[in-house]
């Protein structure tokens, strides 16, 4: 009996629903809205950078459909063809992350110096469908940046929470990146943001004479309600076939 109810159940989760618009978001659903921010403080202390990061909490990657069911992106939003999830391919992301940098003398911690930028650079990633991407909602901007490990953009210092993603048939599990803040050689000047990806800055090398500091990234894929369905439907038939062989 309780074989057949957890058929019953399984059979409804998976029974796919008729997508229906909600409403059109004008912006990607931030940090606030994936439950907060959660912030690398990059300082420098004379030639050396540090970091202050101690998450307590491993942030998801999920589709709109789960951020924010029933809501979709306009068709003009750059973002449309990734994220959306009926006119798009409803990709996961998360952009809860998010580098900045403090400079206060009086506690140490000092300003990047004249003639030098920061820099961030991708060092590896779990797998090659992680993807990062600079985000401006007032430019309607949405830009791949970081494609590959060993690219690297500068930056201002100011708080960045680009947008991570991965496919929306990704795997259940753990999918990690590692970064490296560093000093280039050479000032900020952008047109696209936090961030500077023009070919000038893609290639500024780092001063060897600053330390730089590595950051750890992680992010969730937890299996959605059909999926765990399908467990909970496979698990059924397992008991029900040892109850069978048992009697």
């Amino acid at each position: 009996m309780k074989s057949f109810k957890l058929l019953c159940l399984s059979i409804a989760l998976l029974t796919p629903a008729t997508p229906q618009r909600a409403a059109d978001l004008t912006a990607i659903p931030g940090p606030d809205d994936q439950g907060g921010m959660i912030m690398p403080m990059i300082t420098l202390s004379g030639t050396t950078l540090n970091v202050a990061f101690a998450p307590t909490t491993v942030p998801q990657l999920q589709s709109l459909d789960q951020w924010s069911p029933g809501d979709t992106f306009p068709d003009t939003a750059a973002w449309n063809g990734l994220l959306d999830p009926i006119d798009g391919a409803g990709a996961r992301f998360n952009s809860q992350y998010g580098f900045t940098f403090m400079s206060n003398p009086m506690m140490g911690m000092d300003a990047v110096p004249a003639g030098r930028s920061l820099g961030i650079r991708l060092v590896s990633r779990s797998s090659n469908l992680l993807e990062t991407w600079n985000y401006g909602n007032a430019q309607n901007r949405f830009d791949e940046v970081l494609a590959s490990p060993g690219d690297a953009v500068l930056w201002n210092g100011s708080m960045w929470h680009s947008v991570f993603t991965l496919p929306n048939s990704a795997a259940p599990g753990s999918y990690a990146a590692t970064f490296e803040v560093f000093l280039a050689n050479t000032t900020f000047t952008s047109g696209t943001g936090f961030v500077d990806y023009t070919p000038a800055a893609l290639g500024a090398a780092a001063d060897l004479a600053y330390s730089p500091v590595t950051v750890n990234y992680t992010w969730e894929v937890v299996p959605e309600p059909a999926t765990a369905a399908l467990l909970l439907l496979a698990g059924a038939g397992w008991v029900g076939r040892r109850t069978r062989r048992e009697s």
